[in-house]
């Protein structure tokens, strides 16, 4: 029997590719990640791909049509049966190569509006209740001009960032021309090139939600806990979210119409969505053309039993994924996060962090040990550890999340205290 392939661009830190890669090769398809620089990419990503036995080949991953040679290479080995990214910077290349393959995906065109917040909003503008207020600007005075024809609160955003980069609320002028300069100073981040605009938008101040999809459909939702203001990072997840059935089918409909209006409908999608301050309506925040991150995909499978990974392999291999859900009980997922900035020495706690009841993971961000001196950006970088448990409800999975938390001890000391030392 000849080879099957499946090409992964790159591959995100919190485990969705690594997941992808185990159901494939459950089914006899090898997985191939392609980067542009394989030994550039994270250890941590190294050494779970080669325990896997995926091999990881170098590719320029910003040419869809270097993407689509390697592709069309790897068919002189075997068959080249699916194409894909789970990593938000490359999941329109994903969609793109697979189009020009014509392997099972999702429109590219579609996924591409989600990776520019100005076009995702534009795409959903035609649909009553969705975007909250919104204007484009590209420099700080348009950018101060927009905030004080929305009103204040705003929130100021890059437009092809993610994990709330460079993300702000901000309650001024100076506050909005503050941070439109920092962006537009960016040049690129990660080596991804940012584009030079800002998305200043109404500031939605409800409860927060994600949804996530598959082919249109919403399996479940996600409460997100996020940080104070200004920052938006997210602190947990919980899933299933326990709300009211009204306030359920609201953010449901909202959703599905989010993706709908964009035209992300084939595959999975994970729609961010707040509720407004009454509860009575929602705003969409962000819509992805892709699996969620941040493990929210291994809370789903626990609570549910469903793996959302599978169910976009499924569909990638053209079959139809079964989108039914149950949940009989409840996962949390808690972050730690790093200190502003120092040296971090020493990290204590694992194995106790491990013990408690109803704890499924505790794992370091990838590159967080002890030695490494860090600089908070202000991101979902800066993320010490994860935590994921599981109760029957949602106090009792997040009490244990938390509690696991509370095991994890790491001692820092001032940043040049080496130098200082020596």
């Amino acid at each position: 029997m000849s080879s099957r392939f499946v090409v992964f661009i790159d591959s995100p830190w919190t485990g969705a590719g690594q997941d992808c890669a185990r159901y494939l090769l459950e089914q006899g398809v090898t997985p191939i990640i392609v980067a542009t620089d394989p030994a550039a990419l994270h250890p941590s990503l190294l050494h779970d791909y080669a325990e896997l036995g995926v091999e990881i080949r170098a590719c320029d991953v910003d040419s869809v049509d270097a993407v689509v040679d390697f592709c069309r290479e790897l068919g002189t080995q075997g068959e080249v049966i699916g194409v894909t990214s789970v990593y938000e910077y490359y999941c329109d290349t994903g969609a793109a190569v697979a189009a020009r393959l014509g392997l099972a995906g999702p429109d590219p065109e579609a996924v591409a509006k989600c990776r520019s917040k100005a076009a995702m909003r534009e795409a959903m503008a035609g649909t009553p209740g969705l975007n909250p207020l919104f204007q484009v600007a590209d420099s700080p005075a348009q950018a101060v001009a927009a905030a004080e024809s929305i009103g204040y609160p705003v929130v100021v955003k890059p437009l092809d960032l993610t994990g709330s980069l460079f993300v702000r609320r901000c309650d001024s002028a100076d506050d909005v021309a503050a941070i439109t300069a920092q962006v537009m100073e960016l040049g690129e981040y990660l080596g991804h090139t940012v584009t030079p605009k800002v998305v200043v938008e109404e500031c939605v101040p409800g409860a927060e939600y994600s949804a996530e999809i598959v082919h249109g459909k919403v399996l479940g939702l996600t409460e997100k806990i996020g940080s104070e203001p200004p920052l938006f990072l997210e602190m947990g997840h919980v899933f299933p979210a326990a709300l009211p059935p009204e306030r359920e089918r609201l953010l449901v409909e909202k959703a599905e119409q989010a993706v709908r209006a964009i035209g992300v409908t084939w595959g999975p999608a994970h729609v961010e969505l707040k509720l407004t301050a009454d509860g009575t309506d929602a705003r969409v925040i962000e819509v992805n053309g892709r699996i969620a991150g941040d493990r929210i995909p291994e809370a789903v499978r626990i609570a549910s039993g469903v793996d959302m990974c599978r169910l976009h392999m499924i569909a990638l291999l053209g079959g139809t994924p079964d989108l039914t859900l149950r949940c009989d009980r409840t996962a949390a997922i808690h972050f730690l996060m790093l200190q502003r900035s120092g040296r971090l020495d020493a990290i204590h706690g694992m194995s106790e962090a491990k013990a408690v009841k109803g704890v499924h993971e505790v794992h370091l961000r990838p590159g967080v040990q002890a030695g490494i001196t860090y600089e908070a950006n202000g991101s979902n970088r800066d993320r010490a550890a994860w935590i994921i448990a599981e109760g029957a409800d949602r106090d009792e999975a997040l009490g244990r999340a938390r509690a696991a938390g509370g095991e994890l001890t790491f001692v820092w000391s001032p940043a040049g205290a080496a130098a200082e030392g020596a």
